[in-house]
């Protein structure tokens, strides 16, 4: 209201009147609206606490289902041990027995590891030796076993024997020679160790009324965190509460019930652990909901009532002053919202980096050996006579598959690995005629249909190829006494926007029960050696990274057929860069390159290396040295540094003090972490060479590196 009409109205009816009504409408505004805030903020709480225990039950599906792979191949790697002997000389070998405690040292997630004869006796154990000879015969889960091949058998809640707490064990047929319907020759078990869960658990949960459970299909609970101290196993009702969910919602569901085991109002999202009938369950008691509710209400109310007095008293002076600080007062709700949000994406973002953190540590670590190993291959194969040639190469093949397998487990891993580009499929496909020519025998013929239209379709090209080779060489593993493999592309059905990838083969087909698991990770069919289980699932994971699906039609006797459906896109692909005449290096010199290495075994593989390539080589064992060398001699060509390194400076802090001190130095970044963890690191990605390499591959790097470097940023003397 302007001022002069309310002086008109205060003329008319009285300046109390009119305080009265601005005071009391400063009082009751701000409570409606603190009324209205509360309203709003309770439901968003109670949506925000079902979308994070939904988050939480798959980062714990996760890591439960990666401790229930290690178990089954632990499991697989004791049969392979005992195969073959008699369980007389079983119970007699103290070899088995520290074989058997070796492998429980190794793994954290496992207490004890027994293997069982036919008759319900464990005759060999990591416990202890010589065996008690412990009858298990009346288990249920060893009856299972003996009635039937159960496969990867979860069994029921049992006392740890070295805790003394409750645990389960994982268990699965002794092999014989009849195969899974062959007669029955006792168990190999596993017992899950319960501290391995508790102190996982303890770095995840950030509250006191957080749970996790880990419960049987049939309602029982295997373990649960933090305990609840009942002596006998718990059974869930079969009416209510979880059960009654997965009767409606079988794979995940999020559901708010009394607690079974405490009897509180309590919120639970679930998720079921692959392919095993076992559920992990997220708790969360509502009290705590209610208390992040009350907290935020203080904190709206810590603002509102200095406002609202300020309102009041602001209110006796001037109209528009009591608007000004309302006004004021919804900026400061606001405020505090944003960052209340900002504090719960935080808290995500550093669960999910605990998590991530792992693989790219491994891929590190086994990048750093692989490094080495290949550059010393590479510098013997300098030395060796032709006759040990061979002998060289093989140990070349083993590496060059272990590079592949980690770059797999990094593929599958990795959620949003993926570096989509605008490609044509079929120009693609075609580029890769001759790697799948040399990828066959000589007794499988390769055809091709490809259409001849456009299909752009917007993928990672690298992922593409893996995705097509996998396919061929899954094929041609199918072929063992020769065949046809047929390649096809085109637009996938009329009226949408996809295209088709299909690989055919005329090899002896799948029964549907290996169908039905082709996709799985880690779920191979072939020998002890031959194949990693990961081939079609990253075909699967790159074809749903990249917005398609990926499917199997098989019979036995009737050969495979594999398709990968693609979506097209209207974009166009990018432009060729123009790529600018290098200047020449003066061939009478030798490039000087400072090597920054913390690694022994790759420093010295990689010097070797580049001396016998032509380079001088000046060597710093991390960032520091590096620096406090180049304090005194910045006279290099090159500087080529690791990422990770010890003393508080990294690769990258190298190279970004190296850009500001000496910008006509170069810097080439070497690391077995991936092109996606590097770039959150702020790494320029482009600068970047990727363990392993081997020293010839290197030297290459070098020379393209200083060939592309400008005039004015080459060293003195060059």
């Amino acid at each position: 209201m302007p001022f002069r009409s309310l002086d008109s109205f205060v003329n008319r009816t009285g300046s109390l009147r009119l305080l009265r009504l601005l005071l009391a409408v400063s009082v009751a505004l701000p409570l409606v609206l603190f009324a209205g805030i509360g309203w709003r903020e309770r439901s968003e709480a109670q949506t925000e606490a079902e979308q994070n225990g939904h988050k939480n039950a798959l980062i714990l599906h996760e890591h439960v289902l990666k401790v229930f792979d290690t178990l089954a191949q632990v499991l697989d790697r004791v049969d392979e041990r005992i195969r073959g002997e008699d369980w007389g000389a079983i119970a007699a070998s103290e070899a088995l027995h520290r074989y058997l405690r070796t492998l429980t040292g190794e793994l954290d997630q496992v207490s004890a590891i027994g293997v069982t004869d036919p008759e319900g006796v464990v005759r060999n154990s990591s416990l202890g030796f010589p065996p008690r000879n412990l009858y298990v015969g009346g288990s249920a889960a060893f009856r299972e076993q003996r009635e039937r091949d159960a496969g990867l058998l979860i069994g029921g809640s049992i006392t740890d024997p070295v805790s003394r707490k409750p645990s389960f064990g994982i268990s699965r047929r002794r092999s014989s020679p009849g195969g899974p319907d062959g007669t029955f020759d006792g168990l190999i078990n596993a017992t899950v160790d319960p501290d391995y869960f508790a102190r996982f658990y303890q770095r995840v949960l950030n509250t006191d009324g957080e749970s996790v459970s880990l419960v049987r299909e049939d309602g029982q609970i295997l373990m649960r965190y933090p305990a609840f101290g009942f002596d006998a196993p718990v059974m869930l009702p079969p009416d209510r509460g979880l059960l009654a969910e997965l009767r409606q919602r079988p794979d995940e569901g999020v559901f708010r019930a009394d607690s079974y085991v405490q009897g509180v109002d309590r919120l639970f999202a679930y998720k079921r652990v692959g392919d095993f009938p076992v559920y992990v369950v997220y708790g969360l008691d509502q009290a705590q909901v209610a208390r992040g509710w009350w907290r935020n209400m203080a904190l709206d109310a810590a603002f509102v009532a200095p406002a609202t007095l300020a309102l009041a008293l602001i209110a006796w002076l001037a109209y528009s002053r009591a608007v000004s600080e309302s006004a004021a007062v919804r900026r400061w709700a606001e405020e505090a919202r944003n960052r209340e949000r900002l504090e719960d994406a935080l808290r995500q973002s550093q669960k999910m980096e605990a998590l991530g953190q792992l693989t790219g540590g491994v891929a590190h670590d086994f990048n750093n050996l692989l490094t080495a190993a290949l550059a010393n291959l590479h510098l013997m194969g300098r030395l060796l006579p032709a006759e040990g040639q061979r002998f060289l190469a093989g140990a070349n093949t083993a590496l060059e598959r272990a590079e592949k397998l980690t770059r797999q487990l990094l593929s599958f891993s990795r959620q949003e690995a993926v570096n989509p580009t605008v490609v044509d499929l079929g120009d693609s496909l075609r580029r890769m005629a001759d790697l799948l020519e040399r990828s066959v025998r000589a007794d499988i013929a390769l055809e091709w249909d490809i259409a001849a239209a456009p299909m752009a379709v917007a993928v990672d090209p690298v992922q593409l190829e893996m995705a097509v080779l996998n396919l061929v060489l899954n094929a041609r593993d199918a072929m063992p006494d020769g065949g046809r493999i047929r390649i096809t592309a085109g637009p996938a059905a009329a009226g949408l926007r996809t295209a088709r990838i299909e690989v055919v083969d005329t090899g002896s087909g799948m029964p549907p029960e290996v169908v039905a698991r082709a996709f799985d990770p880690f779920f191979t069919t072939k020998g002890v050696g031959k194949g990693t289980g990961l081939g079609l699932s990253m075909v699967y994971g790159f074809a749903r990274q990249s917005g398609g699906n990926a499917g199997i039609d098989s019979r036995p006797g009737a050969g495979t057929r594999v398709h990968i459906d693609l979506p097209l896109t209207d974009a166009p692909p990018p432009a060729t860069p123009t790529i600018a005449t290098a200047p020449a290096v003066a061939p009478d010199q030798p490039l000087r390159i400072l090597l920054v290495e913390d690694n022994a075994l790759v420093l010295l593989a990689t010097v070797e290396g580049l001396t016998l390539e032509g380079f001088t080589v000046e060597t710093a064992e991390h960032g520091v040295a590096a620096l406090e060398l180049l304090e005194h001699d910045t006279d290099f060509d090159l500087v080529v540094s690791d990422v990770v390194m010890p003393h508080g400076v990294s690769g990258i802090d190298l190279a970004r003090r190296i850009r500001e001190r000496w910008p006509h130095l170069r810097v080439l970044l070497a690391s077995g972490y991936s092109p996606e963890s590097l770039a959150t690191m702020g790494a320029d990605t482009a600068s970047v060479l990727a363990k392993p390499f081997t020293p010839d591959q290197l030297a290459a790097r070098i020379r393209t590196i200083v060939a592309s470097t400008p005039p004015d940023r080459v060293r003195s003397g060059h």
